[in-house]
């Protein structure tokens, strides 16, 4: 029945004036600690106490909240190498294409369209969704953990698989570790980045999707919440761009499809004119 959070060094965590909304929106009846200067809070709950009210929206967020906003600023690479695939390599013949995309929808329309376009096969969030199109490979596929920890080779057969010696993946622009450690990798590897736009619309369904918001989520809450979740965003894209990868290309959606047409021509090798068909997919950057 009581509300209480702990911070990552197993101290419990402090509520202060500014944390009445969040309060509420959980689903317990009691909370604690909340500050002895919170003076302004404490009057505020006791006249809601008095009041009688029983009409809360509970979206019960507040953990995931406080998880997400505290987590901002210690996240090191979440997956070093293993000693296990130190040696292993997709092969130095081999071209691996990144399409790396916040938006998973514009980066699924893409490679659609390269699909129609180009005979380069091609797989969608494999790292992101567990309900990725994937063959057996004798259950080295069966799970997201399973497919991050041995991402090397679980390439090295989707290659074999494919019988190719050029793959198309779909990363979220948070797996800065997973292009890092590809990079690093013998074959070539080339990143496309899909620049899209931020509204609080889009955030708002995004923060649903992560879990840090739920239906019943107030709008006062969302406000706080989204400039940060905006920022985080943009962090990920600037984090690439610093990284300075070789062979890094961006398209944008606010550009014309003859602008996007160049990258796009880069990153697949592939004529112009294949290019320009591609970058002018109907509603390619529409959410």
């Amino acid at each position: 029945m009581t509300f209480l959070m702990f911070t990552d060094y197993g101290m419990p965590v402090t509520f202060y004036n500014d944390r009445y909304d969040l309060l509420l929106a959980q689903d317990s009846l009691f909370a604690r600690k909340i500050s002895t200067e919170a003076t302004e809070l404490k009057t505020r709950l006791g006249k809601l106490y008095a009041s009688g009210r029983d009409d809360f929206k509970v979206s019960n967020e507040g953990r995931g909240l406080f998880k997400f906003l505290s987590g901002r600023g210690r996240i090191g690479r979440r997956f070093a190498s293993q000693f296990w695939e130190s040696e292993t390599s997709l092969g130095r013949e081999r071209e691996l294409l990144i399409l790396a995309c916040k938006k998973w929808h514009v980066a699924k329309r893409l490679v659609g369209a390269i699909r129609h376009h180009t005979d380069i096969p091609t797989i969608e969030y494999l790292f992101d969704e567990q309900d990725a199109s994937l063959r057996d490979l004798g259950g080295i596929q069966s799970n997201l953990e399973k497919r991050t920890r041995h991402r090397r080779a679980l390439m090295r057969m989707l290659f074999d698989y494919y019988d190719t010696d050029r793959l198309i993946i779909c990363l979220d622009t948070a797996s800065l570790d997973l292009m890092q450690d590809f990079f690093l990798d013998r074959s070539t590897t080339k990143l496309l980045e899909l620049e899209c736009s931020l509204t609080d619309e889009y955030l708002a369904g995004h923060a649903r999707r992560v879990g840090l918001a739920g239906d019943q989520t107030s709008d006062e809450t969302l406000a706080q919440l989204l400039p940060t979740i905006r920022y985080d965003v943009l962090f990920e894209s600037d984090r690439i761009r610093d990284t300075g990868f070789e062979n890094y290309g961006r398209i944008v959606g606010a550009a014309s499809p003859q602008d996007n047409a160049h990258p796009i021509a880069r990153f697949l090798s592939v004529d112009d004119e294949t290019a320009r068909q591609i970058a002018e997919t109907p509603y390619l950057f529409v959410d």
